[in-house]
């Protein structure tokens, strides 16, 4: 079955990380985090080091 998923890579050699979002269906977003812009990614990821698969839900958002 698969899942949604938050996956954290880096540091590449530039010091810049990629953090990708992957649905179920596999469509996949990659943003790229510069240097200077990692600490609260660094935090995430010594916590989720193989990535954070995220549930899914049928509650609608929480307007307030």
């Amino acid at each position: 079955m698969s899942q949604d998923k938050i996956t954290i890579y880096g540091p590449k050699g530039d010091g810049t990380y990629i953090v990708e979002f992957t649905t179920a269906a596999g469509e996949t977003l990659a943003i790229s985090v510069p240097s200077g812009e990692t600490a609260v990614l660094q935090h995430f990821q010594a916590r989720m080091p193989y990535g954070l698969v995220v549930p899914d839900t049928d509650r609608p958002p929480d307007d307030g």
